[in-house]
């Protein structure tokens, strides 16, 4: 049976709400506190994660049609401009760039993460009236830097991963997710084709993500697909191969812990959005389909045992609130309401 559309959409709009009351003054969110208690916070933060949820919270409100008080817009704009305050031009690249940077160094994650944060914002500013936020340079110009400090990350069939931000020496750190961030944010931005539509086919051609369930690939297959920077089928037949993975492998279940099960159901429903939105082109075949929606649902539901009051809690053993746990459940819960 399909997840209900009201209970979807009560749980994201109450995450929205939960998330709000977590950004302060200068833009920054509580990052993790115990549960129903922001005032047990926890030290620590991570810069790709404030981008990633407040991705999400635009989505919502602009998917959702959700309206925002002057007070809401303030924070949403401080928020967008904390992450500005920490982007800077690399001197040693020789065409105009930003780099999200933390501790002197950049992780090529950040810069996915910041793009899809910023095209979302500049979304949702083109049908409100929002403050404008605190950017190095316009928003145009901004988005314009991060996508060349983006496409000087690749080489040939990879990226690197993580460069110190005073003279760009790349390190040996590599992360499961940065490929997929970086890949969504450049296909989001529009990067040009002629760079980014090989290095996209390639990583499809060899099942790059697949074996971890990756949702970051997930959606930056579709945004392939649907933006035309690679063929359809192409593109359709990887992502039945990513579902069927996911469906094979369902031992990320047996962790009893919220956000590895939702970024499987987020890469799931991203899917049948895709679906959805190509209708009678899509290559993707029904049993595929149909196995993805099943899947969708079973986690829909199970993830609310960690569920409660706009809050998602890390695990059965755990009960630490972090930005991310809501950024990823919610957001499964919102392509949801999408595909539908």
């Amino acid at each position: 049976m399909t997840f209900p559309a009201t209970r979807a959409e009560t749980v994201t709009r109450d995450s929205l709400a939960h998330l709000f009351s977590l950004i302060g003054k200068k833009g920054r969110f509580i990052y993790a506190h115990k549960a129903d208690d922001p005032a047990q916070a926890t030290e620590g933060y991570n810069m790709l994660r404030h981008c990633g949820t407040l991705w999400f919270m635009l989505r919502a409100i602009r998917e959702l049609d959700i309206g925002l008080t002057a007070a809401q817009g303030k924070q949403l704009s401080a928020a967008i401009g904390y992450a500005g305050g920490k982007m800077d031009r690399p001197a040693w690249l020789p065409d105009p760039a930003f780099a999200l940077v933390t501790k002197g160094m950049v992780k090529t994650g950040g810069i996915g993460l910041s793009l899809v944060m910023l095209l979302a914002w500049r979304d949702l500013a083109a049908s409100r009236s929002l403050p404008s936020p605190a950017l190095p340079a316009s928003l145009d110009d901004t988005i314009a830097g991060l996508v060349t400090y983006g496409l000087a990350q690749i080489t040939g069939d990879d990226v690197l991963h993580k460069r110190s931000f005073g003279d760009g020496t790349p390190t040996p750190f590599r992360s499961d997710y940065y490929t997929g961030e970086l890949l969504l944010g450049l296909l989001a931005a529009s990067a040009p084709p002629a760079a980014v539509a090989p290095l996209t086919r390639a990583l499809m051609a060899r099942d790059y993500g697949v074996d971890i369930q990756s949702h970051w690939m997930a959606y930056a297959a579709c945004e392939a697909v649907e933006r035309g920077y690679v063929d359809a089928s192409f593109g359709e037949a990887y992502l039945a191969r990513l579902v069927a993975h996911i469906a094979a492998h369902p031992d990320y279940r047996l962790r009893r812990a919220s956000t590895p099960i939702a970024c499987r159901t987020e890469a799931l429903t991203r899917i049948l959005l895709l679906a959805k939105r190509r209708g009678a082109a899509c290559t993707l075949p029904r049993e595929t389909l149909l196995l993805a929606a099943g899947e969708a649902d079973t986690n829909l539901t199970l993830q609310l045992d960690w569920y409660r009051n706009g809050q998602f809690l890390k695990s059965d053993e755990d009960d630490k609130v972090q930005i991310d746990y809501i950024q990823h459940n919610a957001t499964s819960y919102l392509n949801h309401l999408a595909r539908l």
